[in-house]
């Protein structure tokens, strides 16, 4: 296996949107979600030990978050989980990941993974990644892994294509668009010129620090120096802890790769889907007859069609005339509300935090 293949699993989200399942102080990735046996996060890491070396997998994560990481991936060594000390987004994040890994290795070639998606067909997923690996070691191109769209999808990002493929299967970014209105990704989706945007980035180090030098000059000459100047680990992440918080809280997108003009599509099949929202979860799970999914619990369902019941092992769910709704019971919190309502998650967690604090959350 090539050794200059790295990946950085991206794994210090809190999942709100999966609230009460994902909690902040237990958030989705580190939890057994599809009833599988392993939570997310290792699923991914299974994932990406067939591409990377597994010396060459790293975890970035919240420093709330690196014991559970420890625990449930416990053949990575110390080194191999960055702590992130405050939640800033996806630039600053993967600007220290960047200067880290390159003094590891200054060829490295890095794929960014997210861990909270489903890929079912994996043979076309390692083919995929690989002829990224390929492509931008040879170039000094950014590479992000689009998906071809199956439906009008409004909670995914699109990019659109600029013409034919310049190289093999890659296609030259025109733009980026964040989450559209229906009618929009439904005209994104009936031209052919519009993927999801999978969150999945595939470069060369010195390529994205080039970049993302030439857009957050100032964050990227602060890292390098705290790189240059400090050789040793503990010191080094130290010092970073002193500065990490006075970074913009920027995402990696909107900061970069939408202005950068060296990026590229790899359009990719294979079965994918991000675990991000309750919708998107029922969208990809195994229904009943009626449209039913049901996680990790036994039910009894009368005359109930297309509801999502989530219980704790051990319980019974008993549903009658009921359709098209959320049933979540997790530990103190029972959440009930309409699979078309669940936007409003979002505001029902400020309403929980300003009335009854943290303990909820």
């Amino acid at each position: 296996m090539d050794k200059n293949r790295y990946c950085v699993i991206m794994a210090g989200g809190q999942g709100t949107r999966l609230w009460p399942m994902s909690r902040k102080a237990y958030p989705k990735q580190f939890q057994d979600i599809l009833g599988c046996g392993r939570t997310l996060l290792q699923i991914t890491y299974d994932r990406y030990c067939r591409i990377v070396p597994k010396e060459n997998i790293l975890v970035s994560t919240h420093v709330d978050y690196a014991d559970l990481v420890r625990e449930q991936l416990p053949d990575l060594q110390r080194g191999q989980v960055i702590h992130e000390p405050a939640f800033r987004g996806t630039a600053p994040s993967l600007a220290n990941m960047a200067c880290h890994i390159r003094t590891l290795n200054p060829k490295a070639n890095i794929v960014i993974a997210q861990s909270d998606q489903l890929v079912l067909d994996e043979t076309k997923f390692v083919d995929v990644i690989s002829r990224g690996f390929d492509f931008v070691a040879e170039n000094n191109k950014l590479v992000v892994v689009g998906i071809k769209p199956t439906c009008p999808e409004t909670r995914y990002g699109y990019i659109q294509v600029d013409g034919a493929p310049e190289s093999d299967f890659f296609y030259k970014v025109r733009t980026f668009t964040e989450k559209p209105q229906y009618e929009f990704a439904k005209i994104f989706m009936d031209s052919g010129e519009f993927y999801w945007n999978s969150g999945i980035y595939i470069w060369n180090v010195q390529t994205i620090i080039d970049t993302m030098s030439k857009y957050l000059p100032e964050m990227m000459r602060t890292l390098e120096e705290i790189y240059r100047e400090i050789p040793d680990r503990d010191q080094r992440r130290r010092r970073g802890y002193e500065i990490y918080t006075s970074f913009p809280n920027a995402s990696l997108d909107m900061s970069v790769m939408e202005r950068a003009d060296n990026v590229y599509v790899a359009v990719a099949e294979f079965g994918w889907a991000d675990i991000g929202t309750w919708e998107t979860l029922y969208g990809t799970m195994p229904k009943d007859g009626d449209g039913n999914v049901v996680l990790n619990c036994s039910t009894l369902k009368y005359n109930s069609h297309n509801n999502l019941i989530m219980l704790p092992k051990g319980k019974l769910a008993v549903v009658q005339g009921v359709d098209d709704m959320l049933v979540i019971d997790s530990e103190n919190v029972l959440m009930i509300c309409r699979k078309g309502d669940e936007k409003e998650i979002r505001k029902i967690l400020n309403d929980v935090k300003m009335k009854l604090g943290d303990k909820f959350l």
